[in-house]
């Protein structure tokens, strides 16, 4: 009977499974490690889209280039874009990577929801330094650790969100292949599609690539 009665005392004060995800430096430190070996890249990429200013919508479609080199250093170089869409690679670019965003955000407890066939952790970040961006929300694979998506919400009330598509079994990296872009700004709003090529991995990049002035 007493050792009956200490198996259920046992069992009802037992700790129930734990569903509570990781902490937000734990998440994005595994995120950072997915990448680890990976010193630098660069890939062509393609842009098509549509900017909309008041009435009208114009198609856009560019190319350029995409750098990359650790541990958080990276540049979009579009290649003539238009006068309406001059500003997107350089807001691309100042979006930072998981290794910025745990210095450049104070994080919240994560949370765990459903993304297709896995879950996903949700992150909300608020600056540690005023400027334009109010809130930052990023999803991370519970899985593999990638980058998921990112959305910005900006003090004036644009909003940018960027969802990646990754490889996925071609490297250990999960590089993005794709990332659709949608922007709602107070001047305008605009929607496109980042198609990526061939990486070429931890192969030198000039200094100066990453030297572009761009606004914060």
């Amino acid at each position: 009977m007493k050792l009956l009665l200490s198996i259920v005392i046992a069992l009802s004060t037992a700790a129930p499974p734990s569903n509570v995800p990781p902490d937000a430096a734990t998440i994005l430190q595994r995120s950072q490690n997915a990448w680890h070996g990976l010193n630098t890249y660069q890939v062509p990429v393609t842009i098509s889209g549509s900017v909309h200013v008041a009435i009208i919508s114009l198609p856009v479609h560019m190319s350029g280039t995409q750098y990359y080199q650790a541990p958080d250093r990276q540049a979009l170089h579009i290649n003539n874009p238009p006068r309406i869409a001059s500003g997107l690679g350089d807001t691309l670019s100042t979006l930072g990577t998981p290794q910025t965003w745990l210095n450049d955000y104070v994080i919240s407890s994560p949370a765990t929801q459903p993304h297709g066939h896995h879950n996903s952790y949700v992150l909300i970040g608020t600056p540690k330094r005023e400027g334009r961006v109010k809130t930052m929300t990023m999803y991370v694979s519970a899985t593999t650790y990638v980058i998921e998506g990112v959305t910005f919400a900006y003090t004036n009330g644009a909003t940018l969100q960027v969802t990646f598509e990754h490889h996925h079994g071609i490297s250990q990296y999960h590089l993005a292949r794709a990332a659709k872009v949608v922007a709602k700004f107070p001047s305008y709003s605009g929607y496109a599609t980042i198609v990526y090529g061939d990486y070429t991995i931890n192969q030198p990049i000039p200094p100066s690539v990453f030297q572009r002035t761009v606004s914060p």
